[in-house]
């Protein structure tokens, strides 16, 4: 085994283009919420160390002895400048477009709830033979199951617990429909006669496919993977009335 060499250690130390970086002046166009980065100082890099150890160094008193040491791009900002929230004058973290604040989240939560009621105001509603095949019903002002109700009569009870009588009640919710695994025949046949010879599949009978895809609807509804509610494009009036009568 040849002997072990360490590395050599060098300083990179160029002068000239060194002070050439510190003296250059960095032109920041800044909005009224940025800021230069407290940590890089506006230039939007920093000096990392990478360190790293070799398998072959007898001298284990430190793991990883030696660095590559580099300029990066700095962890906090971009190009050196940092945004401030609008609502409560937080820094906003880097890869972010918005303060996690409780200024934001109300707004948020305020937009939201016109997004959806304008949603579904202009929703159409759905008929009687709709509702009767439903598996339940969707609401924002529902507090349990992700807003998901089996019947109003679960709605109304939780609107009695958690909303203020002062509270403008909501005039309709989503209709809701399942959504469950399924496995597709034609994709499976595709699948096992590629290798065979040009369009095998092709050959395989429409009977045949059925008699498949039969059986795997009826395994997917057995194998334990419940399904999953998902909201509809239509809208249900809320029978305030039934509420009113309880």
């Amino acid at each position: 085994m040849s002997e072990f060499v360490k590395p050599k250690q060098v300083f990179v130390s160029d002068k000239e283009y060194i002070e050439r970086l510190i003296n250059a002046q960095l032109r920041k166009d800044l909005y009224d919420n940025e800021e230069i980065c407290a940590n890089c100082h506006g230039t939007g890099i920093v000096t990392t160390n990478n360190i790293y150890g070799l398998s072959e160094d007898p001298d284990k008193r430190v793991m990883f002895p030696y660095e590559h040491q580099a300029l990066s791009f700095c962890p906090y900002c971009y190009n050196g400048v940092v945004r401030r929230c609008k609502l409560c004058g937080g820094l906003i973290d880097k890869g972010y477009l918005k303060h996690n604040c409780r200024e934001q989240f109300e707004l948020d939560r305020k937009e939201s709830k016109e997004k959806e009621d304008k949603a579904l105001a202009n929703a159409p509603l759905a008929t009687p033979e709709m509702i009767e095949d439903s598996p339940g019903f969707y609401s924002d002002y529902y507090s349990d199951n992700e807003g998901y109700f089996l019947d109003f009569d679960e709605f109304f009870e939780d609107w009695f617990e958690n909303h203020d009588e002062d509270e403008p009640r909501p005039e309709f919710v989503w209709l809701a429909d399942s959504y469950g695994m399924s496995i597709d025949a034609t994709n499976i046949i595709e699948s096992a006669t590629e290798d065979l010879y040009e369009d095998a599949n092709l050959d395989v009978s429409d009977s045949a496919v059925k008699e498949l895809q039969d059986y795997l609807d009826d395994w997917c509804k057995r194998c334990g993977v419940s399904e999953t509610l998902i909201r509809t494009k239509y809208k249900v009036a809320i029978p305030w009335g039934k509420y009113n009568d309880v």
